[in-house]
């Protein structure tokens, strides 16, 4: 095993015994292993464990064993422990992707303080294969059959080699103490399904069904490093970068086949999904003025040519009201004004103006457009809603969307401007001092 991880390692050029590795270590056998095997073929380590306080006495009992098992390997080791549910709530995302969020900005934070290069995760084959399963039942490309990259920037997968039963038996072997995870016994995740309902199946039809399939990622990998080359060459010759704009060769684009998906491999790169891609074909004989519009470009049918200008792109765009006396440039006019609960007669109907709570604010406030993955309580309601389902129920057009300012105070979205304020910034009877805003819209 220690043979074949060096073996490994050195073939995939993943690090050397002269840098210092990070060891993402959980707990769990693979992570024990993965440091063993470092620490048994002579590398400089140092070891992460993230604490995301999800199991209660399993999280403290996991950062125990961690601090513990480190010690015995002599490793430096840092722990962060997470508010991952409050962060999840905060951004509208599951916890999976807030835990996944929280690591990964940790994991490169700490990489940038300690200037190391290479950051060690411990997946193993049969996590590649499952990763392989999961995108062919959700519909993939060929990059979606490659698995989990043996390499992803300064992170590394040194155990891609190996299949968990090999893994467990090291563990034996050496004896080595881990952490059992109670969630991943769960079928309740999609990837706990393929792992313990799925494999299995497959396993009866051929015992090394793991084996065979990291044969045939290694397979997919080659496929695709060709395919993607081809496709570069392809854009090479077509795409003509004028410096405003990108111009392409229609006649040469015509003669492509299938032409539908060498659209997909050509434009992705551009920000067009696959449905425009394919709707890009009818317009190649279409008369001039035909677009599609991207979240980064612009695509323009012009007589024997399509041109790709880039869009104004707006999605970051950030103003600040610093207080209610002091704000900066809008890219719109806003009326602001401070009033007394008295003050207060009767509530507007206009939906361009919003009574907020003024005590229930932190400022700066920020103003920005809406998100994918932005949720926040509409008036009237106790329950989180994402922003993206209540435009769907509103019937909210989608230039209107497009459009649409948020106002936020900290990571709260206090108003969705011109539609409906957050149900915990309301006027309420406990409310001392309001903040009026009317913000006028530009059609």
């Amino acid at each position: 095993m220690i043979s074949k991880f060096k073996s490994f390692i050195s073939r995939h050029n993943l690090c050397n015994d002269q840098q210092q590795v990070m060891l993402a270590l959980s707990g769990g056998v693979d992570s024990v292993v993965m440091t063993d095997l470092f620490c048994m073929s002579g590398f400089s380590c140092m070891v992460l464990h993230c604490n995301f306080g999800l199991r209660g006495d399993e999280s403290e009992g996991d950062e125990s064993f961690v601090r513990a098992l480190a010690a015995n390997y002599e490793l430096p080791v840092f722990v962060k422990r997470f508010e991952t549910e409050a962060y999840a709530e905060d951004k509208g995302i599951s916890i999976q992707m807030a835990a996944r969020e929280l690591r990964y900005d940790w994991f490169s934070e700490m990489a940038a303080r300690h200037d190391v290069e290479v950051i060690a995760t411990a997946h193993n084959l049969n996590d590649s294969v499952e990763t392989t399963l999961l995108n062919m039942s959700r519909g993939t490309g060929i990059r979606g059959l490659t698995g989990i990259p043996v390499r992803n920037g300064r992170y590394i997968r040194p155990l891609l080699y190996a299949t968990r039963s090999e893994i467990m038996d090291y563990s034996r072997l050496h004896q080595l103490k881990y952490r059992e995870d109670s969630s991943n016994s769960s079928t309740k995740y999609q990837r706990n399904k393929v792992r313990h309902d799925l494999i299995p199946l497959f396993e009866e039809i051929n015992p090394a069904f793991i084996r065979t399939m990291g044969e045939n990622i290694h397979r997919f990998e080659d496929a695709h490093t060709i395919y993607r080359e081809r496709v570069a060459q392809v854009r090479k010759k077509l795409f003509a970068d004028q410096g405003t704009h990108i111009e392409v060769d229609l006649h040469g684009l015509r003669a492509l086949q299938p032409l539908g998906s060498w659209l997909y491999e050509l434009f992705n790169e551009y920000g067009f999904s696959m449905d425009q891609c394919l709707n890009i074909e009818k317009i190649l004989d279409s008369p001039s003025g035909k677009q599609f519009i991207s979240p980064i470009y612009r695509l323009f049918k012009d007589r024997d040519k399509l041109l790709l200008f880039k869009s104004r792109d707006t999605a970051f765009e950030r103003y600040y009201i610093d207080s209610p006396e002091t704000t900066a440039a809008l890219p719109f006019a806003m009326d602001i004004e401070v009033m007394d609960r008295d003050e207060l007669k009767e509530f507007p109907e206009d939906p361009y103006i919003a009574l907020i709570d003024l005590d229930m604010l932190s400022f700066p406030l920020m103003l920005r457009k809406w998100q994918h993955g932005d949720y926040f309580f509409p008036l009237g309601m106790d329950q989180m809603k994402k922003v993206s389902d209540f435009f769907i129920d509103n019937k909210v057009p989608v230039p209107v969307k497009k459009h649409t300012w948020i106002l936020t105070s900290g990571k709260k979205i206090v108003w969705i401007m011109g539609l409906r304020i957050d149900n915990r910034f309301r006027i309420t009877d406990a409310t001392l001092r309001i903040l009026k805003l009317h913000f006028y819209r530009k059609e």
